[in-house]
């Protein structure tokens, strides 16, 4: 697992260690989770990818290193093409070369918001840097090993790894820290929880299924209904999320409005069954430290 001092990577790791799997938690800076076999790396070109596989011996790659946050993509395109990019079609090469199975993390922000439940036949178009890069590295993937699938992750909710909090966690540390959360009513998302996306992992790293899935979680919700729901399962005060629309938004990245995810691949091939949004939301970490 690479990326496994991140956000969602960590988290994966942990729930795949704790499914059974074997897992080597390939890392730069951020800890990885407890469990899983730790091994620090720094993937700065193809010398270092093989590097990285020849001490692991894996069976097969699950690859979360992403630089992910979309403003970091606008202000470090350099640094969002090398990672979001370039890495992902080295390691596509690389696991090619050795016959390994490979499943590559996405987004849903490849998409630029113009229609909901997007499937895997509509055609990418990324508003910003972020789902510019990530797209180029979905390419990548697919064309440079046969035996790839690319999962494009909806907004990730629940219980996240390490510092970074999820968009649930976000919303409760904020809150419970006496600071207002402003969301916007016209973006609309399917959040999905950790759990549910390692159990579509763990079936395609025992299949052979390849190409393109959605991973979305149950339901297609706007940002700020999800603030409430959020602040509500934590007895938290809804007031303190605070409604806005995406026209006043003044980072330096484009947001796109509507990128629901239909999943009915992942559902039909992979038997994928997102766990319901408040169920999830329940699991999001009050505080940093926890």
């Amino acid at each position: 697992m690479t990326g496994a001092g991140g956000l969602l990577g960590g988290r994966l790791a942990a729930l795949l260690h704790g499914q059974g799997f074997d897992v080597t938690a390939a890392h730069r800076h951020r800890a990885p989770p407890v469990g899983p076999a730790p091994l620090r790396v720094d993937l700065a070109g193809a010398p270092d990818v093989e590097r990285m596989l020849d001490e692991a011996r894996p069976d097969g790659v699950v690859h979360a290193a992403v630089i992910s946050r979309a403003a970091d993509c606008e202000t470090r395109p350099d640094e969002a093409e090398r990672v979001n990019a370039r890495l992902p079609g080295l390691l596509a090469e690389a696991c090619a070369g050795r016959g390994l199975r490979l499943v590559a993390l996405s987004t849903d922000l490849v998409f630029a918001g113009d229609r909901s439940f997007v499937s895997e036949a509509d055609p990418p178009d990324p508003l910003n840097e972020y789902g510019r890069t990530k797209r180029a590295g979905e390419q990548a993937v697919l064309l440079g090993c046969p035996r790839s699938a690319v999962v494009r992750v909806a907004l990730v909710l629940g219980r996240g790894h390490g510092s970074r909090a999820t968009s649930s966690e976000s919303v409760v540390q904020a809150l419970r820290g006496g600071r207002r959360v402003t969301l916007f009513t016209d973006e609309y998302r399917t959040p999905v929880d950790p759990e549910s996306v390692a159990d579509a992992l763990a079936r395609l790293l025992q299949g052979a299924a390849t190409g393109l899935f959605h991973l979305g979680g149950p339901e297609r919700v706007s940002r700020y209904e999800l603030g409430l729901r959020v602040a509500r399962a934590f007895g938290l005060p809804v007031d303190g999320v605070v409604p806005a629309v995406q026209s006043e938004h003044q980072g330096p990245d484009r947001r796109a409005p509507d990128v629901s995810l239909d999943s009915s691949r992942a559902r039909r091939e992979l038997g994928y069954e997102p766990r319901p949004i408040d169920t999830a939301i329940q699991e999001s970490r009050p505080t940093r430290s926890s």
